[in-house]
């Protein structure tokens, strides 16, 4: 009897663990398409509008949406060729008030205006190199790194939210959809890590045949580990180096870590094309590609089943009867 009760209280648990997971993941998806649709009409005032300086007749700094939490903003009414016009600014550094003039764009076609610039930005750092935690999302515009999070977002959606459905109703057909979905997810998975590896070679060795070998000086070393709470893990070596009363971090060997005693200095390549650099003693990362390895040995394994028949086997004939 009492086994049975917390069997039930378990069920209860996860069925409303479920269900808050769901309806988390839904608010976070819709709310990213929202902010993915509102960054494509600022890309169009950017690219189409005219930038105006204009003086503001009001400003009004009371919070009008769930945006407004995020970030402090107030709502400018402006005056332009007879007509009254409100827009939402987000205050950086200065604080807006009426008589102020700033510098909005608009757009003829929306008969609207907007701030300049990204309110959302995924900020990359231009004080370490590109090689050191590679990825050619760096090499995104921040409104492609948005619709990627908003795919990301919905096939997390489609997985929890069908699967919840699935334990209150099994719906075959919701099954092999989502079947049909995993195997599409490994498939551009495969895709762009494969992709991603290949742009990580291409720029390894655009580094060391374009750039010139320059002499650094090293500030200090360092080493990351990578899977340490693995029975495998590896490291990473970096050195912190100034260049022209800048500080930079760039990738270097083991042999580098091993023999450089800061303050010293190092042989580097620098490619002003791409503002980069790295040690003239480093070798690539091959486990950058090891990702596309591993996505097309699942899409493999998920879909032989599609392609090969079960064998059955032969029925042996009938013995005659005498």
């Amino acid at each position: 009897m009492v086994q049975q009760f917390f069997y039930t209280v378990g069920r209860i648990y996860r069925f409303l663990m479920s269900l808050v997971v769901a309806l988390i993941l839904g608010v976070c998806t819709w709310v990213c398409w929202g902010l993915y649709r509102d960054a494509q009409i600022q890309h169009t005032f950017e690219k189409e509008g005219k930038l105006i300086s204009l003086r503001v007749v009001q400003a009004d700094h009371q919070q009008r949406s769930w945006r407004d939490i995020m970030s402090r903003s107030a709502y400018l009414t402006l005056s332009y060729r007879g007509k009254h016009y409100t827009t939402r600014y987000v205050l950086a550094n200065a604080y807006v008030r009426g008589g102020d003039r700033v510098s909005l764009v608009y757009h003829p076609g929306y008969d609207a205006f907007r701030q300049p610039g990204d309110e959302i930005r995924f900020e990359r750092s231009t004080h370490k190199s590109r090689l050191i935690d590679w990825t050619t999302v760096q090499a995104f515009s921040n409104l492609n790194r948005l619709f990627g999070l908003c795919i990301l977002l919905t096939i997390a959606s489609f997985f929890f939210i069908s699967g919840f459905i699935r334990s209150i109703i099994p719906i075959p057909f919701l099954a092999d959809l989502a079947r049909i979905v995993f195997v599409g997810t490994l498939i551009v998975a495969a895709v762009f890590f494969t992709y991603d590896g290949w742009m990580y070679f291409q720029y390894y060795q655009h580094l060391k045949t374009a750039g010139q070998p320059i002499r650094v000086q090293v500030l200090d070393t360092d080493r990351v580990v990578h899977g340490r709470h693995s029975r495998t893990h590896w490291y990473d070596y970096q050195a912190t180096i100034r260049y022209q009363q800048q500080e930079r971090i760039i990738p270097i060997s083991e042999d580098d870590f091993e023999t450089l005693k800061p303050p010293t200095t190092l042989m580097a390549y620098y490619d002003q094309s791409v503002n980069d650099f790295m040690s003239v003693d480093y070798g690539p990362a091959y486990r950058v590609g090891l990702g596309g390895l591993f996505f097309w040995l699942l899409v493999i394994l998920f879909m032989r089943p599609l392609f090969v028949r079960p064998i059955n086997p032969r029925v042996p004939p009938n013995e005659p009867t005498g």
